[in-house]
């Protein structure tokens, strides 16, 4: 139910465009996906955009764990207009993050929300000054 209406909001709230395809990079997307479609229709505050076409792969690190028919039907690199992307992104992320944490607990929402923030932007900005150096 969560990841649900996450992914709604973050469709619905990033604006991406009526009639476009949207490719969901998810640990479990195997079994999440199954009567996605089912809970989208049953739930009225779950909406995406008209024509929004769903499309979804499990990330490089995790799918293989699972059984062999997840490989070839989820892997990134055999989902079509997928590219070459591990989908882990975000969980490289909380090892940085898992720093901050301790500096963040005893500060208020906004504050915490603000600590996090910078970091990210940090971790990005590495990130894009890196990209062309070997």
């Amino acid at each position: 139910m969560n990841v649900d209406w996450a992914f709604a909001e973050a469709i619905r709230n990033t604006r991406v465009p009526p009639n476009s395809k949207v490719h969901l990079l998810y640990d479990i997307y195997c079994q999440w996906s199954i009567h996605w479609a089912e809970r989208m229709q049953r739930n009225p505050h779950l909406t995406l955009p008209s024509g929004i076409e769903v499309d979804g792969g499990i990330g490089l690190f995790h799918v293989h764990g699972h059984r062999e028919e997840c490989l070839y039907r989820y892997a990134t690199y055999f989902v079509p207009e997928a590219a070459v992307v591990d989908g882990e992104v975000l969980e490289r992320l909380w090892s940085v993050l898992n720093l901050v944490s301790r500096s963040t607990r005893t500060a208020t929402l906004a504050h915490r929300a603000e600590i996090l923030d910078d970091h990210m932007s940090d971790n990005n900005w590495k990130k894009m000054i890196g990209i062309g150096g070997l």
